[in-house]
């Protein structure tokens, strides 16, 4: 069963995340990790829990186990820092998908 792992943030240094950004796609992305199926700037919130944030970046991986073996590696420890001090962290979430 696939796993989404869905961030949620406001971006407070544009400039910032830019190196973030990229060093995550090489980390996050690609054979044996995960797809990047949607990020947007426009982030709808419907008014209930704390708010959401304005951009939304969401993966696919193929289990809940590599979500969360990527977003645990030593590789992506070292720059998550870099993405907390340039945005206002809202939501960060590994959801299992439904099987067909």
């Amino acid at each position: 069963m696939s796993a989404l792992l869905i961030i949620n943030y406001n971006v407070t240094d544009p400039d910032a995340l830019v190196g973030y950004r990229d060093a995550a796609v090489e980390i996050l992305v690609g054979p044996d990790r995960g797809t990047l199926r949607v990020v947007t700037h426009e982030t709808i919130d419907l008014g209930e829990g704390d708010g959401a944030g304005t951009t939304t970046v969401i993966l696919e991986f193929a289990s809940v186990e590599v979500a969360r073996e990527i977003f645990d590696s030593p590789e992506y420890q070292a720059i998550i820092g870099d993405r907390l001090a340039a945005t206002e962290p809202k939501h960060a979430y590994i959801v299992p998908t439904l099987e067909a």
